[in-house]
């Protein structure tokens, strides 16, 4: 945890200096989830992908006002649902969003946000797995069995269980920090 921290206080110094490579590691960092988490609202991956990369320049413009790496995160979550509400009432589309958005949205957006930082560090840490073990994690999560992962990837039922065991190991090891989402991760895995 305290590498992360190290890592997370160099790369906010970098952005506040306007380090251009910096804010390519966070744009890669939360583009993904904020895509989705826009396409949620707009129901349009397209749009929802201009959007964030307009979320972006914004939060580029404003790259010196941030003094804290969480700050950010809410920036750019904040900015993205706002955009997208205003998307939805300039198109006239109000009667579709659905009243809680409006009224009682407070909680929902925090647990949408909750939901899409879960898949972001479930999903980084899946992607630092060796590529046969990482292949078969990620069908394993679309729901094939060992016997169809086995016949698919061209391996025995014998390798794709130890691929498996082996990499439950690592994500336990890389995701040891986060044990409190565990029983989410368990839940939006499946």
């Amino acid at each position: 945890m305290e590498k992360k921290n190290e890592d997370t206080s160099l790369l906010l110094k970098h952005l506040q200096e306007g380090d251009e490579r910096a804010f390519r590691t966070l744009f890669e960092e939360f583009y993904a989830s904020l895509c989705l988490f826009a396409t949620r609202y707009l129901g349009d991956r397209e749009e929802a992908a201009d959007v964030v990369q307009e979320t972006f320049l914004k939060y580029w413009n404003k790259h010196t006002d941030f003094d804290d790496y969480r700050k950010i995160k809410s920036f750019l979550y904040v900015v993205v649902r706002h955009a997208c509400l205003n998307l939805l009432r300039d198109r006239e589309l109000r009667s579709r969003i659905p009243e809680e958005w409006i009224e009682d949205s407070e909680q929902e957006f925090r647990n949408q946000v909750m939901e899409e930082e879960v898949h972001r560090i479930f999903n980084h840490a899946i992607d630092k797995l060796p590529l046969q073990m990482r292949m078969v994690i990620n069908l394993s999560l679309d729901g094939l069995k060992n016997s169809e992962i086995a016949e698919k990837m061209n391996l025995s039922e014998g390798t794709v269980h130890a691929y498996k065991k082996e990499a439950y190991k690592k994500l336990r090891i890389s995701l040891k920090d986060y044990y409190y989402l565990l029983p989410f991760l368990l839940f939006i895995s499946r």
